[in-house]
């Protein structure tokens, strides 16, 4: 016996359920008369050619899957929702309710295969991660608590969110790490990135005037025209680094340079920052005179930040740093920034798997909360 329940088109309101024998079964329901579900010698159920409803589960055949786009991202979650997931997702792993395994890389003849995993015990998902080239998805799978049967409960497209949990992650450093009435913010690489980086940063702190540098006059135009419609501050475009450095209560270095940019030659005293674009060790985005000048280094995950942050591991092999000195945001967020409170602190983003399968998790109980129409299977 199997249990068929027939959706219309959405992910909504049950129209009907209804016992069915193991191959055929006419199905009555008022708001789609009636019709035959059939199962096939494999065990699939078919319903007629041309019907617009979704199988949501088949006992025995597992659960449906969900296949969200980057459209539906979109619209599914915004800046402020990702900076609390986040947020939430630091403090589950401070108390020792998730797991990561840190990315790994498989390289084919032309592109490479990266992948990193979660667990979340709260949800009991477990969140697998992988991308190349332009292909970017996490795939959720049940964890099986409560005797459930296991299976994939949901496709996501991570190009958009990918860099929204990027964002927020430093949205909730700086709540916690930047200098008390931080008001300027320093841009350095003003790309796709940084836009995450400044519309989070802005969430969290009281940010009056955003700086910005860049390779190119147009690049820093455009950001500018792009993020001032975003985030209300006052904008300024500078020609150096040393200007940027100067000015900035927070610093954001979002590059893709394999040579370092951020010099650290004029911070200031008192100044936070924030490095997310080293998320390999071929990559260097700061000084090493830079890291030599900071009181506090902080990184989203220790060993993420050992396989991956090209700086800190530099840092690391010359005695600049240790990696037994280098502490997890969430220990800071758990228990709080050390008094006396350090005066210059870098934060190392490299990105791990929780932060994916929060944000995921969000967007797939949005999904079925607002009726989003999806594409549904029964069987991958």
């Amino acid at each position: 016996m199997h249990v068929v329940r027939i959706f219309s088109g959405t992910i909504g309101a049950v129209l009907h359920d209804r016992i069915v024998n193991p191959k055929t079964a006419t199905v009555k329901s008022k708001a789609v008369g009636v019709y035959t579900v059939r199962r096939t010698r494999q065990g699939k159920f078919i319903l007629p050619p041309a019907r617009p409803w979704a199988i949501d589960r088949i006992e025995g055949n597992g659960p449906m899957t969900l296949i969200i786009s980057e459209p539906q991202t979109r619209k599914l979650i915004d800046m402020p929702a990702a900076v609390k997931l986040v947020e939430q997702i630091f403090r589950a792993r401070a108390a020792g309710k998730t797991r990561n395994v840190p990315r790994r890389r498989l390289k084919g003849s032309q592109k490479q295969l990266n992948m990193m995993a979660a667990w979340s015990a709260e949800s009991d998902l477990i969140c697998l991660r992988s991308y190349a080239a332009g292909a970017n998805i996490i795939t959720l799978f049940d964890g099986g608590k409560g005797g459930a049967k296991g299976g994939i409960a949901a496709i996501v497209n991570m190009g958009f969110l990918s860099s929204l949990r990027t964002g927020a992650a430093s949205g909730v450093a700086a709540k916690y790490l930047a200098p008390a009435s931080s008001k300027v913010l320093g841009v350095i690489g003003p790309g796709w990135q940084a836009t995450f980086q400044v519309e989070a940063i802005a969430e969290t702190c009281d940010i009056e005037q955003v700086v910005v540098w860049g390779r190119t006059p147009k690049r820093r135009n455009d950001f500018i025209k792009q993020m001032s419609k975003i985030v209300k501050a006052d904008w300024k475009e500078v020609d150096t680094i040393d200007e940027v450095e100067s000015v900035s209560d927070i610093l954001v270095v979002s590059t893709d340079s394999s040579t370092p940019v951020a010099t650290g030659n004029s911070l200031k005293n008192n100044v936070l920052v924030a490095s997310i674009g080293a998320n390999s060790t071929v990559k260097h985005e700061v000084s090493q005179n830079l890291i030599r000048r900071m009181d506090y280094i902080v990184v989203d995950d220790v060993a993420a930040a050992k396989a991956d942050s090209g700086d800190l591991v530099e840092a690391c092999q010359t005695s600049i740093g240790r990696w037994e000195d280098i502490v997890p945001l969430e220990k800071v967020i758990a228990e709080g920034v050390p008094q006396p409170r350090p005066k210059r602190i870098f934060f190392q983003s490299n990105g791990i798997a929780d932060e994916d399968l929060a944000v995921g998790k969000y967007v797939v109980d949005q999904a079925k909360r607002k009726k989003i129409k999806l594409k549904i299977v029964t069987e991958i």
